[in-house]
């Protein structure tokens, strides 16, 4: 299965690494992803085509995060 990471996601990605003081690595580590994996959806263009894991690890950290404010 594949999906597809939006601008939105990415750019709210962003805040919330900034929000909790995270590098990439540290997200990764957060994400459950590989480095290389992060690295990818925060620099390449939008929309993003990735794999189903990719697209739920960072959909469900963006909802954990969004049920925490």
């Amino acid at each position: 299965m594949q999906a597809i990471i939006t601008e939105t996601q990415r750019a709210t990605l962003l805040r919330e690494q900034g929000y909790l003081k995270l590098n990439r690595r540290g997200l990764a580590k957060k994400l459950g992803l590989s480095y290389g994996t992060v690295k990818t959806v925060l620099d390449a263009p939008t929309p993003l085509i990735v794999s189903g894991k990719t697209f739920t690890a960072v959909n469900n950290f963006l909802i954990d995060q969004l049920a925490k404010q």
